[in-house]
């Protein structure tokens, strides 16, 4: 049988939120040994304290698997921007896990998905399940910001996996002024890594993307682009057609963490299917050449895209969590994560509610909850694996009893 239990802390010591959000969950399993920990903190902690907090409650055995996050989502209590902690046990004997770990990811995703694909089919049998995280953080402000792309990763991870099995994650990252990044690996702290926790046997991980955005322009193909700079729209200035668009209110300055653009995966003349779309966020401005600084590198030329109207609806959130209870069907749920874009918490969204509130409320007492703010976050856009932003993705593990 498969079990799960979630524990929580904002103590500000970090040894001591590690103990306390561990104790919590492991009271609650009931007495049974986890088998794997997941464990998310902010970038306020020490790492390395967490972890003997932790240890000092779940024992040297069970491995560890995690990483920094903006804030913490449970069952009951959320926050972000302190000193959240947050702690997952998952007990089972009837499912399988192993941890998967490629190194030295700045400029050189691809060759870390290829690598961290390989390492997963070398192992013997296909994953039914993947949690993947990557540090999104490369340089932070300080130092001329940079970021970890996705877009490589995933292709070689593809690549070497042939067929992707169910797959969620996130680039973490610890606040939102791009701290350097940590993750917990077995029992190893590291950073610029590319990790995957793999789930088999009786364990089943069902996942749909909560969009907050939605198409408000016709198409526009992308006529010049370099890296992850959208620098032409139909042959135009890429900040011409969005001034245009938004009209002269909308400061060129205001674009950053505002403008998003949105990638249709679907039927291009079909109607609007939240499925089919990734989203991306503008995280910068290239006034000197007039384009948009992007957090993904896949805005290639050639690509078709709309300005995105953010448009986060609680009634939308909720009826997208319960239809995904409605696909487990006869199976028993077990855990819900929620991987949450930073960006939509109320204090940079403008909300005057969490929307990861509504994803509490459809929970409720079903199942335990862990969810983390990340800095991308991936899932499949119809049938392309690909990182998304402005987008919450939640995923329910299943067992047939």
């Amino acid at each position: 049988m498969t079990k799960a239990a979630v524990g929580y802390s904002e103590n500000t010591s970090s040894r001591e939120a590690g103990a306390e959000a561990a104790r919590a969950a492991l009271e609650k399993l009931g007495g049974d040994a986890p088998d794997v920990v997941l464990l998310f903190g902010t970038a306020k902690h020490d790492p390395s304290r967490l972890r003997e907090g932790v240890r000092s409650i779940v024992g040297p055995e069970p491995p560890l698997f995690g990483g920094a996050a903006v804030g913490v989502i449970t069952n009951e209590r959320m926050g972000y921007d302190g000193y959240q902690f947050g702690v997952a046990l998952l007990s089972s004997s009837d499912a399988r896990f192993h941890l998967f770990i490629e190194k030295n990811l700045p400029d050189n995703e691809y060759a870390v998905g290829r690598a961290l694909g390989a390492a997963i089919r070398a192992h013997g049998s296909d994953p039914d399940n993947l949690l993947l995280l990557y540090d999104i953080v490369k340089r932070q402000v300080s130092t001329g910001m940079s970021l970890n792309m996705a877009t490589p990763l995933l292709q070689g991870l593809g690549e070497s996996l042939g067929a992707w099995p169910t797959t969620a994650g996130g680039g973490t990252m610890g606040d939102m002024q791009w701290s350097p990044t940590f993750q917990w690996f077995g029992d190893e702290i590291e950073n610029h890594s590319a990790i995957a926790l793999s789930m088999s046997g009786d364990l089943q991980m069902h996942t749909a993307i909560l969009h907050g955005c939605k198409p408000s322009s016709p198409y526009y193909t992308i006529t010049k682009a370099e890296e992850n700079t959208v620098l032409e729209l139909d042959g135009r200035p890429a900040l011409d057609v969005i001034t245009d668009l938004l009209g002269s209110e909308t400061k060129w300055e205001d674009y950053p963490l505002f403008i998003t653009l949105g990638v249709n995966n679907g039927d291009p003349f079909g109607d609007y299917n939240e499925d089919e779309y990734a989203v991306r966020l503008c995280m910068d401005v290239d006034r000197e050449r007039g384009g948009l600084v992007m957090f993904g590198d896949d805005l290639t030329t050639g690509k078709q895209v709309q300005l995105m109207r953010r448009s986060i609806s609680f009634d939308y959130i909720a009826q997208r969590a319960e239809r995904l209870f409605e696909q487990i069907g006869d199976r028993r749920p077990v855990m819900a994560l929620y991987i949450d874009c930073a960006g939509r918490a109320s204090a940079y969204s403008g909300t005057d509610r969490e929307e990861a509130e509504e994803v509490q409320k459809v929970i409720g007492s079903r199942v335990p909850l862990l969810g983390w703010y990340v800095g991308c976050e991936i899932a499949k856009a119809g049938s392309v694996m690909q990182s998304h932003n402005w987008t919450g993705v939640l995923s329910i593990l299943s067992a047939s009893h």
